[in-house]
C-alpha cells in the first residue's frame, strides 16, 4: 500500500514540475513577446534569409541593404546574412512560413514570384504570402528576354523562327516563367535550359546558351561589367515601351487574344515583390512596424543609395503597407487567368 502510495506522490511529483516547467516556458515566451521593440533587438541578432547563391547581384544588394538597415532597428542588433535557394524561393518561403522563429528575429527576402506562385504554381506552396509581414520593397522589377550580342537571335520577330537556348534556374523562377509564357503565348521558340542556379551569366558569355531572362533592374548587378552593346533587349514586359528603350517591343503587343494580354499583365505584377523584406507571420505589431519604418529610413540613407549606385542598380522602394495591399492584389487575381497561367507554365 505504502509502495503504491510512493508512487503516486512520485508520479504527482513529476507531473508538478512538468507543469511548473511548462508555465514557466510560456510566461518566458509571453514575456518575449511583450518587449517593447528596442528592448527585444538590443544585443539580440537578426537573421537575414535569402533566397539566392552568394555572390550575386541580389545577394550583393542584399548584403548592403543589410548594413545601413540595423542602424535604423531599435536597440542596434547585429544582423546575419543566411543564404537559403532552391526551388525558385519556394524553400525559403516554405520554411519562413513553417518554421522560422516569429518574433522578429528573422527576417528575409525572397524572389519577386513569391505570392504569385501561390496562384500558379501551388504544389510545392506551403505557405500564406498574405500572412507575412511585408516590410518594404526596394526595387521594381521589368521582365526582359535578352540574348547575347553573338546570337543568331537578334529580334523578337527571330525567337519565333529559330530554337534559341536560354539559361533559366528552376521552374518556379521568373525566368522560366517568362520564357514560357512568352512560347505558349506568343509563338517563340526559347528552349529553356534549368539548372543555372550559378554562371548563368559565364554560360551566356561562353556560348553555352545565346541568352536569359532577367529584370532591366536586376542586369548591372547580375553582370556589372556587362554594357548594353554585350547584349540585345528583344522584348520587356512592361505596359508600354520604356522612353529609355524606345524600340524594344512589350510582349503584350505579340499578344492576340485578350486572356494572353490579361495573362502578361498579371505576371507584371510581380514588380510588387522584386526585392521585398518580410518576416514570418505572429511576429509583434509593434516590431513589424519597428523593421517598416527601419526600412523607410534605409532606402533614403545617402551612404546606402551611395554603395546601390557603385553597384549600378537604383533603389525604387515601396513600403510595407503598399507591399502588402499589393500581395492581396495578386492573390485576389480573377480564377480564369490564374487557371490559365497555370495549364500554361506547367
Amino acid at each position: 500500500m505504502r509502495m503504491g502510495r510512493s508512487k503516486t506522490l512520485l508520479a504527482s511529483g513529476i507531473l508538478s514540475r512538468m507543469f511548473a516547467a511548462v508555465a514557466f516556458l510560456g510566461l518566458a515566451v509571453a514575456t518575449a513577446q511583450a518587449q517593447p521593440p528596442a528592448d527585444f533587438y538590443r544585443g539580440n541578432t537578426i537573421k537575414f534569409h535569402l533566397a539566392s547563391e552568394p555572390g550575386g547581384g541580389f545577394d550583393l544588394i542584399a548584403r548592403s541593404f543589410a548594413k545601413y538597415f540595423v542602424n535604423y532597428v531599435p536597440g542596434k542588433p547585429a544582423i546575419v546574412m543566411v543564404n537559403m535557394p532552391g526551388g525558385g524561393g519556394t524553400i525559403l518561403a516554405n520554411w519562413a512560413y513553417n518554421i522560422a522563429p516569429k518574433d522578429g528575429s528573422v527576417i528575409a527576402m525572397g524572389l519577386s514570384t513569391l505570392p504569385m506562385n501561390q496562384v500558379i504554381s501551388p504544389d510545392p506552396v506551403r505557405y500564406d504570402a498574405n500572412k507575412f509581414n511585408w516590410i518594404g520593397n526596394l526595387e521594381k522589377a521589368t521582365g526582359v528576354i535578352l540574348t547575347w550580342h553573338t546570337s543568331p537571335t537578334r529580334t523578337f520577330a527571330d525567337a519565333k523562327l529559330r530554337e534559341t537556348p536560354m539559361a533559366g534556374t528552376g521552374k518556379n523562377s521568373i525566368i522560366y516563367q517568362l520564357l514560357t509564357l512568352s512560347n505558349k503565348l506568343l509563338d517563340t521558340k526559347f528552349k529553356i535550359v534549368l539548372g543555372y542556379n550559378t554562371g548563368r551569366v559565364l554560360a551566356v558569355e561562353r556560348g553555352e546558351v545565346d541568352g536569359t531572362g532577367s529584370t532591366l533592374q536586376n542586369i548591372p548587378a547580375m553582370a556589372p561589367h556587362w554594357t548594353e552593346k554585350d547584349y540585345r533587349l528583344l522584348a520587356i514586359n512592361a505596359p508600354a515601351r520604356l522612353p529609355k528603350y524606345p524600340d524594344v517591343p512589350t510582349m503584350v503587343e505579340f499578344a492576340k487574344a485578350p486572356l494572353a494580354r490579361s495573362m502578361l499583365e498579371f505576371w507584371m505584377y510581380q514588380s510588387a515583390t522584386a526585392r521585398a523584406v518580410f518576416t514570418p507571420p505572429g511576429v509583434p505589431p509593434e516590431r513589424v512596424e519597428a523593421l517598416r519604418r527601419a526600412f523607410d529610413q534605409t532606402v533614403r540613407d545617402s551612404g546606402f543609395l551611395a554603395e546601390i549606385d557603385r553597384l549600378q542598380t537604383v533603389i525604387e522602394a515601396s513600403s510595407g503597407e503598399e507591399v502588402q495591399e499589393a500581395v492581396k492584389a495578386i492573390l485576389s487575381t480573377s480564377p480564369e487567368v490564374a487557371a490559365a497561367i497555370l495549364d500554361t507554365i506547367k
